[in-house]
């Protein structure tokens, strides 16, 4: 198989979370991470959930090692992956089984004490999750820069952007890749502007270093019409394609309050396990 060539610029390293829950996107993830997020140095970390199911049955309960060898072994397979096609060093991957929900690991220490950039991938937007909620939940929760690609099967090229313009302005590090995306694919890229830029002078300093960082790509704004965007953002995954929806770092955001937490029949269905 052979190996890919990656961006070896003198940046600052990253810490990269692959989340890892939704196979059939992880690959998807993993390209588009080691293209246009990795810098020599950085740590690629992949994320499986798994949790004891509380069915109250024993027959249940006894799942449990099978459930954390599952995600051990799709971990496993993710390692090989990376380094296998892009010739990373095994002191630059970690694998990380954790006994719980996403909400519980976004709380926990190893989380919270540093900066990730995190990276999702799915064929499906829509289908992310089982429940609509649990995308506004992580979305919500991650407080980092997080980019989901969805639609992407056999064909790694991003076709349409979407960035959800809710914070002060984008950090040259995201300019900086929109721009590499906008030179090697020209994609269509919907910026959708928070109601606070409520001026057209705030509206066009907001926009015009994304005009800068995009040429050669086309580019449109629009303006949120209520709440934060979720409207917007349902909109734009509904038409087909592959998608690439970046929401950059905002401790602020708040899709929506009270989420419920992730049921144990999803947990085992995502891992192939029928009761």
């Amino acid at each position: 198989m052979p190996t890919e060539k990656f961006d070896k610029s003198k940046r600052e390293k990253l810490n990269i979370l692959i989340l890892a829950d939704y196979s059939e996107g992880n690959r998807a993830a993993i390209h588009f991470a080691m293209r246009y997020l990795y810098r020599p140095g950085s740590l690629f970390h992949f994320i499986q959930t798994w949790h004891k199911p509380n069915f109250g049955s024993s027959m249940v309960r006894d799942l449990t090692p099978m459930l954390e060898g599952i995600a051990n072994s799709e971990l496993e397979n993710l390692r090989l992956h990376l380094k296998d096609c892009y010739s990373m060093p095994d002191d630059q991957i970690r694998l990380i089984s954790f006994e719980g929900d996403l909400s519980s690991f976004f709380k926990s220490d190893t989380y919270q004490s540093q900066d990730w950039t995190l990276v999702l991938g799915s064929h499906d937007y829509e289908n992310l999750f089982a429940h609509k909620y649990r995308m506004n939940e992580l979305i919500n929760q991650v407080s980092q820069d997080l980019f989901v690609l969805a639609g992407f099967a056999n064909d790694n090229t991003i076709s349409e952007i979407f960035m959800l313009a809710d914070t002060d302005q984008t950090a040259t590090s995201n300019l900086s890749l929109l721009k590499k995306i906008a030179i090697s694919e020209k994609p269509d890229i919907h910026v959708c502007l928070s109601q606070r830029f409520d001026s057209s002078e705030a509206r066009r300093n907001r926009a015009l270093p994304l005009i800068e960082a995009c040429k050669g790509a086309k580019i449109n704004f629009s303006m949120i019409e209520n709440g934060e965007g979720q409207k917007e953002l349902k909109e734009f995954s509904r038409s087909k394609g592959n998608k690439l929806i970046l929401f950059e770092k905002n401790s602020q955001r708040r899709f929506q309050n009270g989420m419920r937490s992730c049921l144990d029949v999803w947990f085992l269905k995502s891992k192939g396990i029928r009761i």
